[in-house]
């Protein structure tokens, strides 16, 4: 015999089972609202090189745009993770590989229109694949590698780097991406002493 609760004897069986599938979908996405935001600049990354390669109008501009609006998902998913309470693992492991594939991105797109001394750009992809194969190393030991301050300022500075060189600001931007590379190179080997610490430890 089946059992009914008072809600589906109120409501009927197929409302309450809407309702309840209703419920756990907005469950889902506030659970992963953060992560999706983060993700979305994996998103921006690939569209800014679609963007180039295919040679669109005003390709320059419209990838500032979608640079710009990463930025913003990067300053927004932290607070959202917090908010919800949903900041986890996965999150803290997605948002600097995000980061970097969009810095990384914006920077080859760069370099290629003649924007960005290629240094900056061979400098900046060196650095990010060394840090993937150390993340990767890491995660199989299952350590987190999460950003950190440093990294968060290098990749501030190379936005406002890339900003200035879009405009061609020069001797501005150069120097920015100067510093930027510098933070960067700073951030990586702070990780390195950190998590070779924290391995050794394990």
């Amino acid at each position: 015999m089946l059992q009914y609760s008072l809600v589906d004897i109120l409501l009927g069986k197929d409302v309450h089972k809407t309702l309840s599938n209703s419920f756990a979908v907005k469950s889902i996405i506030k659970n992963n609202l953060a992560n999706m935001l983060t993700a979305t600049r994996m998103v921006v990354a690939v569209a800014m090189l679609v963007l180039y390669f295919s040679n669109a109008k005003n390709w320059l501009w419209r990838c500032l745009a979608l640079f710009v609006f990463g930025c913003l998902t990067d300053v927004v998913d932290g607070t959202v993770a917090r908010l919800t309470n949903s900041v986890s693992d996965v999150g803290k492991l997605l948002d600097p590989i995000c980061d970097k594939s969009m810095q990384v991105s914006m920077a080859l797109i760069l370099t290629l229109g003649g924007y960005v001394y290629k240094w900056v750009f061979i400098t900046l992809a060196i650095k990010e694949l060394t840090m993937l194969v150390g993340a990767s190393v890491f995660f199989k030991k299952k350590i987190i590698v999460s950003s950190n301050w440093v990294g968060k300022i290098s990749t501030v500075w190379f936005s406002f780097a890339a900003g200035l060189a879009i405009f061609e600001l020069k001797p501005y931007c150069d120097w920015a991406f100067v510093v930027s590379v510098i933070l960067a190179i700073t951030a990586m080997v702070q990780y390195g002493i950190k998590y070779i610490k924290v391995l050794k430890n394990s």
